[in-house]
């Protein structure tokens, strides 16, 4: 005789069933999760050094503006006195001039020391001579002067001074000396005979 036990059988196939219902689903989310929460991270971070790097960089800038501008306002207020030192040294190298002309004027005997008093003591300022040449009773100065309003004033004073009979300004060209803008003339004098004050013979 045999036998078939279907009840054992169906009783494994309902546990098989339950124990698949009962068995817990395999999760993948938190994974994928925990990845996406890296990849935030990292263009978070991104986004902060960039940040960071753009404000430094606005920093140096700003720095940078704020040395110009001072180096700028430094140039600004230096300027002035750069040429006022530049026309302190014109007056230097007019002194100097003004001491070789002297020595000039000792040597030629017929020269009224009278002649070279007047044209130093009523030199206007920021007038300077270069050269002065006599040639008989005629004197040729050649100087410089910050305008032609100077010289004018400078050719008028000497022919008041009663020692010239004729002050005539014979050229006046505009040159730049250094950072200056200046002029360069010529006067050409003639010389009255002094009554008094004449050193040695004057020649005719």
């Amino acid at each position: 005789m045999i036998r078939v036990n279907l009840l054992k059988t169906d009783i494994k196939g309902g546990d098989r069933k339950s124990a698949a219902a009962a068995a817990p689903p395999v999760e993948a989310r938190p994974e994928r999760a925990k990845k996406s929460n890296t990849i935030n991270l990292i263009f978070g971070l991104l986004i902060v050094v960039i940040g960071a790097l753009a404000f430094l960089q606005k920093k140096a800038l700003d720095t940078e503006r704020i040395l110009l501008a001072d180096a700028q306002e430094q140039q600004r207020v230096l300027t002035p006195v750069l040429q006022k030192l530049e026309l302190v040294e014109m007056q230097k190298r007019f002194l100097q001039s003004k001491i070789g002309l002297i020595e000039e004027l000792r040597t030629k005997q017929s020269l009224p020391l009278q002649v070279l008093d007047t044209i130093s003591a009523t030199l206007p300022e920021w007038v300077w001579l270069l050269e002065a040449t006599f040639k008989g009773m005629t004197l040729d100065i050649k100087g410089r002067a910050l305008s032609n309003i100077q010289i004018s004033e400078y050719s008028t004073v000497l022919q008041r001074s009663g020692l010239f009979s004729e002050v005539t300004i014979t050229s006046s060209n505009q040159i730049v000396v250094g950072r200056n803008v200046v002029q360069e003339f010529l006067l050409k004098i003639q010389l009255v005979r002094p009554a008094v004050s004449a050193k040695g013979p004057v020649p005719k």
